[in-house]
């Protein structure tokens, strides 16, 4: 009985659809299909009502409810669930819930009461969950003359029939617990589906403490080929042994191409500190910057072992280019602030015991970088090529050193990385060509090269709960830089790092440096991390153990399904020996993987090739470690790489 029930109204609603031909698009759209259980249709009036199991469907929308009335003339269908069901609207890859729909087919449009949605989101198979009060769908078109939506976030919209939702009071969170550690409310909220999540001035809640008030739009992108996500401007406190307490506020402004991201930071000991960079995007591959920082300077110490320094405006502009792999970037600086780690190194036969520290200008530095090569035969192995061509002058020229001059850089590195098993190895070699020429050499005793080779070598495992690295380092430099800032030399160093869970979300580490060389210790870095399933913080302290005493703290927090946008706190980051070679999970096939952070991977980046900036969001043009076999390689997305609008 059901099954004629059903052809009978297949062809009773493919008739009603003829019957109203004004209603048509440019392409006709398929045929309406009503089935459930029971299908009871009134020819006279037009009706059809369906209980048990029922689904409506037509082209990629399909609804499912306990209960459906669906009026033929009028193409309109109301359906209901029964007690502690609910209603389901899928249309394409999305899927939304809620008590009640009323939704017209001819129009396109529909109301979903008490509707909840999840959207996939990112590259790491993360889901964006929404929650509301009713949820209101238009096609695309309605939704622009509404003024939902601008017309320029439909730049990425392929299907000129897709639909886009709004919710009133809605609440939004990667986490799928029941209660988040963390979610934004907002009074309006708009869905491109595929593309992005608009939520409108949002508040911010964290564990369910209210934060604070987001003043612009909160953008989530959901086209899945970037793991890039908007920023919030978050409040924090950080701690530098010059600078003293720091209060943070740090964030962007936003729009369709480009963004300004702006950070302040009042400190104890030295008051103000502010950031501003602007980005704009022109096409696919090509982008244009521009930051200026304000901020204090290290110059000097007092008898009392006190830092004694200086504020300036530190600008500096440029632009970049990528394509296939390949990248380009031109950029001017003036009163750069170098703060260069050359700990643990012997230059010129003196042990360094601490940073290197001066003003440069950069006017300009060209970089251009290959993507990583891989071998056929050699799945790990990988390598590239950098060339860098820049003119630089310092501020306070030291002696033995030139206050001007140009260089001309030639970066190889090839590495050899093992991501499975429970033992897993790695090797990374570096060898770096300096020429210098155009610098003062009134004695004549300047060399006008430098050659620098390093290697990586060590391994990652885990023992129980235990995990455990370790790693040798050598580095070896002939030659001198006239410069001075860009000067290295010998040193041999150990890296331990040892982890191990503390609780059920915390995490404890701590990665010590032995110098070879001195035989002393001159480093710990201690990570605490709250690692929940949706987020992730992370507290950095780095104990120094040399004599200056250059104690620091670092505060991360990261959204795991958009992990390339952290929000960081603190101006510094710890020495990364290890790169990332994965989770190690615990036996059987329940195995929960371990707590340890997942680090950025920046082999090789000390600040004398490229100019390197841990608190900037790494932009699209920058050449990344290959995936292992086995990872999914996305192609270019052929977007604009807008990395907080996308």
């Amino acid at each position: 009985m059901r099954r004629c029930f059903f052809i009978l109204f297949l062809f009773l609603s493919a008739a009603s659809a003829v019957s109203f031909p004004a209603v048509l698009r440019a392409e006709p759209r398929g045929d309406i299909i009503l089935d459930a259980d029971k299908v009871i249709y009134d020819q006279f009036t037009g009706q059809a009502e369906a209980e048990g199991k029922s689904r409506l469907q037509q082209d990629n929308i399909r609804i499912f409810s306990h209960r459906m009335d669906y009026d033929t003339v009028g193409q309109f269908a109301t359906a209901t669930s029964l007690p502690g069901e609910t209603v389901t609207l899928l249309y394409g890859n999305n899927r939304f819930t809620g008590k009640t729909l009323e939704y017209d087919l001819q129009a396109m449009e529909g109301v979903l009461t008490d509707a909840t949605g999840d959207l996939p989101a990112g590259t790491q198979g993360g889901t964006v969950y929404i929650r509301g009060k009713n949820l209101d769908v238009v096609p695309l078109d309605s939704a622009l003359e509404k003024k939902w939506i601008k017309k320029r976030h439909t730049r990425r919209v392929k299907d000129e029939e897709a639909q886009v939702a709004k919710w009133t009071d809605a609440s939004m969170t990667t986490c799928p617990m029941p209660k988040a550690h963390y979610r934004l409310t907002t009074k309006r909220l708009v869905v491109v589906p595929g593309v992005r999540v608009i939520a409108k001035n949002p508040r911010v809640y964290i564990a369910e403490k209210f934060l604070f008030s987001y003043p612009f739009d909160y953008v989530i992108p959901l086209h899945g080929q970037k793991d890039y996500v908007l920023g919030i401007f978050v409040p924090s406190i950080v701690h530098d042994s010059d600078k003293g307490i720091g209060y943070a506020l740090q964030g962007p402004y936003a729009w369709d191409t480009g963004e300004v991201n702006m950070a302040f930071r009042y400190w104890s000991d030295i008051d103000l500190e502010a950031r501003a960079g602007l980005r704009q995007r022109f096409g696919s591959n090509f982008s244009v910057f521009a930051n200026m920082d304000y901020s204090w300077e290290k110059l000097d110490e007092d008898d009392k072992g006190d830092a004694i320094g200086e504020k300036r405006h530190r600008p500096s502009w440029g632009f970049d280019f990528s394509h296939s792999g390949w990248s380009a970037k031109v950029q001017w600086s003036q009163r750069e602030n170098l703060d260069l780690e050359k700990r643990d190194q012997v230059i010129d036969g003196v042990q360094q015991t601490q940073n290197y520290r001066n003003v440069l200008h950069r006017e300009p530095e060209v970089t251009v970088s290959s993507p990583w090569f891989t071998l056929g035969g050699f799945k790990d192995f990988s390598w590239r090529v950098t060339g860098v061509w820049g003119e630089y002058e310092t501020s306070r020229a030291r002696r033995g050193e030139a206050s001007s001059g140009s260089r001309s850089v030639w970066d190889l590195q090839a590495q050899y990385i093992v991501k499975t098993g429970d033992i897993r190895p790695f090797w990374r070699g570096q060898y770096r060509q300096f020429s210098y020429s155009g610098y003062d050499d009134p004695g004549g005793r300047m060399k006008d090269h430098q050659e620098i080779s390093s290697m990586w070598l060590g391994f990652r495992t885990r023992f129980g709960v235990f995990d455990f690295a370790s790693a040798w380092h050598t580095q070896s430099a002939t030659g001198r830089s006239p410069l001075g800032w860009d000067r290295a030399g010998d040193s041999e160093v150990f890296y331990t790092e040892l982890g191990l869970p503390v609780g059920k979300d915390l995490y404890l580490s701590a990665l010590s440096t032995y110098n070879i060389k001195t035989h002393d210790v001159s480093e710990v870095v201690y990570r605490l991390i709250l690692d929940h399933d949706c987020s992730r913080w992370e507290l950095i302290f780095r104990d120094d153990h040399l004599a200056r005493n250059d104690d620091w703290f670092s505060l991360r927090f990261m959204v795991k399904a958009f992990p390339e946008t952290p929000l960081i706190f603190g101006d510094k980051k710890p020495t990364n020996p290890f790169p990332n070679q994965g989770e190690f999970r615990g036996r059987g096939p329940a195995g929960v993987p371990s707590r340890r952070p997942v680090m950025e991977d920046d082999w090789g980046d000390d600040g004398l090739t490229y100019k390197s900036d841990p608190t900037e969001v790494k932009e699209t043009g920058e050449t990344p470690v290959p995936a292992a076999a086995g990872d999914e390689e996305g192609e270019d997305s052929g977007d604009y790489g807008d990395i907080l609008n996308p």
